[in-house]
């Protein structure tokens, strides 16, 4: 017999293998969790009738931005694959999720050497270090509206990175514009930080000392989309629900301690990586790359932008930790520049790690299935009840405590029938009533 040589894969290969491993483990997850809470709700438009089409989603949207808020783009992606079978939405978010991990590669990288082992790192700390992860990568409205808008920016600022210099053709200019637009229409706090890390990138990254018509054509869309979401009359309407008598300086100084301290509970990992790192470069006196303090400031202010906002939920992070990942992956990727013992740290680092994802990523499966259970056996009875006469359906909740689950921090049903959300589920399944049973 022929003896069999190992098989070695190439630098690509390894990139893709690792790409598509994240995509089947995102899809595994996003097929087991079924619709909930403000899902149901953003099923139907005008008049209480489902969305069935284009038409329906612009009518829904026009009335949802002059009676609730401007986050037109985002609930816009929602309302689309709402119409559809969530196996459609299952997929392409597990697609966009991992396109995400890609995107904060690339904006990372400032050579053309590729290091895959940065993909798993950025993939782990996307699932560590996000405050709830579940809410902001798997639950169908909550992705619509942190992980997709975050990606359309992301894929917008590549125009803006040190290398992404292009010829000022007029299509590019036209076209960056209205992506502008789109990026700046997204999402409140990420796409203020985003304006200053696209004015900064303009200023910084020029051509020959001249600024290029299609980075201040997007930067001009960017600012519009972002007065075109802020002013949206929804906004008020909203805030009007936030009662608070307290002078205005009281609650900005209240607002930013609140901030402040949000750091030290949300992200003091992130905190931490990026200053050893920051001490590293100046110990070693190494140059360190203008996009890490581009982005940092971006987070800076992506955090302290909410000091405007009654609120701050802890899903409204999910644009600051892609933004400190970009400045700490920007730092790591080029520590094996500094001294070669770096390189097996962070082998080391990943493979500790992976032991860590995988017993946590086993048991939000087993969590999820939980919930993706709860939801069949809930069905399945309605849908039964229904063919015999019934009308009038009782459940036990079901309630997480795992921070990385869709569910967790989620309305799951109220006592109450006819309130939010049993309101929309009883449209949902042409029910007269739902309600949670007493425990």
């Amino acid at each position: 017999m022929k003896k069999i040589k190992n098989i070695k894969l190439s630098i690509k290969q390894q990139k893709y293998l690792i790409l598509f491993s994240i995509f089947i483990m995102m899809l595994i997850l996003n097929f087991l969790t079924p619709l909930i809470a403000d899902d149901y709700s953003y099923s139907f438009g005008l008049e209480n009738k489902r969305i069935t089409n284009i038409i329906d989603i612009i009518l829904k949207q026009a009335d949802h931005y002059m009676k609730w808020g401007g986050r037109t783009v985002a609930h816009t992606i929602a309302n689309f694959f709402l119409m559809y079978s969530k196996y459609f939405f299952n997929v392409a978010n597990s697609l966009i999720y991992t396109l995400l991990v890609y995107l904060i590669y690339e904006h990372s990288r400032s050579s053309e050497k590729e290091k895959p082992l940065f993909i798993i790192l950025i993939h782990f700390g996307l699932y560590f270090l996000t405050p709830v992860f579940g809410q902001t990568c798997i639950w169908l409205i909550g992705s619509c509206n942190y992980l997709w808008t975050t990606t359309i920016m992301l894929s917008f600022l590549l125009m803006y990175k040190e290398r992404a210099n292009k010829n000022d053709r007029l299509p590019l200019i036209i076209g960056m514009f209205f992506l502008g637009i789109v990026s700046g229409w997204t999402n409140e706090n990420t796409a203020f930080g985003l304006i200053i890390i696209t004015l900064l990138s303009t200023i910084i990254y020029k051509k020959k000392n001249k600024i290029q018509r299609y980075k201040l054509s997007g930067l001009i869309g960017l600012i519009i989309g972002f007065i075109i979401m802020i002013i949206a009359p929804g906004n008020y309407v909203r805030s009007k629900e936030f009662v608070d008598k307290t002078p205005l300086i009281i609650k900005l100084i209240e607002r930013t301690i609140n901030c402040t301290i949000g750091i030290i509970e949300y992200i003091p990992v992130l905190v931490v990586i990026t200053v050893i790192l920051i001490t590293i470069y100046i110990y070693q006196k190494k140059k360190i790359d203008n996009r890490v303090f581009i982005f940092l400031l971006g987070a800076f202010f992506t955090i302290y932008a909410t000091v405007l906002s009654p609120i701050f939920p802890e899903r409204s992070w999910f644009g600051i930790v892609v933004f400190m990942l970009i400045a700490i992956t920007t730092l790591a990727i080029n520590l094996e520049d500094i001294h070669k013992i770096y390189k097996y740290i962070l082998i080391d680092l990943s493979i500790i790690t992976a032991f860590f994802y995988i017993g946590d990523y086993l048991i939000l499966v087993k969590d999820i299935y939980q919930l993706k259970s709860t939801w069949d056996y809930r069905i399945n009875l309605i849908e039964t009840g229904k063919k015999e006469g019934q009308k009038d359906f009782e459940f036990y909740t079901y309630n997480s405590e795992n921070k990385k689950s869709p569910v967790y921090g989620l309305a799951d049903l109220s006592d109450k029938p006819h309130s939010w959300p049993n309101d929309a589920i009883e449209l949902y399944y042409k029910i007269s009533s739902v309600k949670a049973k007493k425990e």
